[in-house]
């Protein structure tokens, strides 16, 4: 019995987990292991910054503490790599349509119903918030990207639920770098 709540717990957990997608592209002709230091690069004006400080500031730290946990030093005078984030929530619709009753078409033969048609069914419209993360780094002396990251997911509306989910997308985004890092890639 013990054992059926550890594993419900574990699908509980790992589901939300699951849920977000996380894809990366890097220049497949770059070193990764000579890079060990990094800065901020200028990063344009965004919403998020100007609109919600706090997540701007949670991100950003979050960003600079997997990047140390994982060896890297910040180096705000003569970086290795500059560091960038931007985000794209997005509303989206989910139409889901579901038909039942009968149905019975014209054509030959006996049929009682001949010409008859009755389908009924329900439409349902959902709206949710769909968040994408996505971080860059570049090679801070030439200049070139060198690495990208991105992380979708479906936003929580609890603003607590929401800040988890995008601490497990950049721990994500994060641990993809280094294992390439380290795998010397």
């Amino acid at each position: 019995m013990k054992s059926v709540i550890a594993v419900l717990v574990l699908v509980a957990v790992a589901a939300p987990a699951a849920a977000q997608k996380v894809y990366v592209d890097y220049d497949r002709t770059v070193d990764m292991t000579k890079y060990k230091t990094f800065a901020w690069g200028k990063m344009p004006p965004s919403v998020l910054e100007a609109n919600h400080p706090m997540v701007h500031s949670f991100i950003k730290n979050s960003i600079e503490y997997e990047l140390t946990g994982g060896g890297f030093i910040e180096d705000t005078e003569n970086p290795d790599l500059y560091v960038i984030y931007h985000t794209n929530p997005k509303e989206s619709v989910q139409i889901l349509s579901q038909a039942y009753g009968y149905s019975y078409g014209t054509g030959w033969g006996f049929d009682p119903y001949w010409g008859t048609s009755i389908v009924t069914g329900s439409t349902q419209v959902n709206t949710y918030r769909k968040g994408c993360l996505i971080i860059d780094i570049w090679d801070a002396h030439t200049k070139l990207a060198v690495w990208r990251g991105t992380a979708t997911d479906v936003m929580s509306e609890d603003p607590e639920k929401a800040l988890k989910q995008l601490d497990r997308a950049i721990t994500k985004i994060v641990e993809k770098y280094r294992s390439m890092r380290d795998k010397g890639k």
